[in-house]
């Protein structure tokens, strides 16, 4: 089972290490965390994998990296730790300072050729859409500087996204996987770690440094799922109940927030201010089950 699942997670990662562990640690969790070696196996099996399809010319060496670095050993860790008893905000906060520092090294050692790669498909992008604004040339030039735009944005913080969409989806497989194995709901309980918070305040402060704005930014992005699932745990706390009741209402709440950005910061600002706040009294459940246990 382990072999198809990783080759099945692998071509789906090809496309989106995101997406693609959003497959992997639903559908194979359960025997990653009660098999004593399946773990390492997985693990074993996903980096031949990717360096065979590297080989192969399937990928290219970014790719590759992405997908062993990125998504596999992302993985492993998280297992790894749950084996291990850790908390889940100690989980979250390993695997994002540890896919901070990868993408970190990532940029340092390879950022022409990621630049260079982005540029080659900004390029053709623009051949193919270019023809049909022969008849419109301001169309034309109001859509190059949207590209221009974009291309600028996507070169500054493109590691800050590729962390902050890939800690999203890793929660989100987590919360399926959880719910599924352990019978837990972790937005219950679950708070972004304390250290965490520091990091948020420092990094707040180096985006008023030159030197440092780019990377302190691209580190908050990477924040937002954190403080996003968080927020979302507080709306469900609060006004969850409706939502179960009907199911209407859900599927307008999931599509506001796939196209309303500023709905999604909101919700992540109300997670952010719930670590000083709490709006769930989270503080006084664990000093109840604390005087109880004692």
């Amino acid at each position: 089972m382990i072999p198809w699942i990783g080759l099945i997670g692998l071509l789906i990662s090809i496309f989106s290490p995101a997406v693609g562990t959003l497959f992997i640690i639903p559908t194979s969790g359960k025997m990653l965390y009660e098999k004593k070696q399946a773990n390492l196996h997985f693990f074993f099996i996903w980096v031949t994998a990717s360096i065979i399809t590297w080989f192969l010319g399937i990928i290219n060496h970014i790719q590759l990296i992405n997908i062993v670095f990125g998504v596999g050993l992302s993985i492993f860790l998280v297992f790894e730790f749950l084996k291990k008893k850790f908390n889940i905000d100690i989980i979250f906060m390993i695997l994002l300072f540890y896919n901070s520092l990868f993408m970190l090294i990532r940029q340092l050692i390879f950022a022409k050729t990621i630049f260079a790669d982005y540029k080659r498909s900004v390029d053709e992008a623009i051949k193919i859409l270019s023809s049909r604004f022969n008849d419109n040339p301001e169309q034309f030039q109001l859509f190059m500087d949207m590209v221009e735009i974009t291309k600028e944005f996507y070169l500054k913080y493109s590691p800050g996204i590729w962390i902050g969409t890939f800690l999203l989806c890793l929660m989100i497989a987590y919360y399926f996987f959880s719910k599924g194995y352990f019978h837990i709901n972790i937005l219950k309980k679950y708070r972004t770690n304390v250290f965490v918070i520091y990091t948020f305040v420092i990094a707040l402060a180096l985006t008023v440094i030159n030197p440092t704005k780019i990377i302190a930014i691209n580190y908050l992005i990477a924040l937002v799922p954190l403080f996003f699932i968080q927020g979302i745990a507080i709306i469900q706390k609060k006004i969850g109940y409706w939502f179960l009741l009907s199911k209407i209402l859900l599927i307008i709440a999931i599509f506001s927030l796939i196209l309303n950005p500023y709905l999604v910061l909101f919700i992540s600002v109300i997670g952010l201010f719930d670590n000083w706040f709490d709006f769930r009294n989270l503080s006084q459940l664990e000093d109840s089950h604390e005087n109880n246990s004692n």
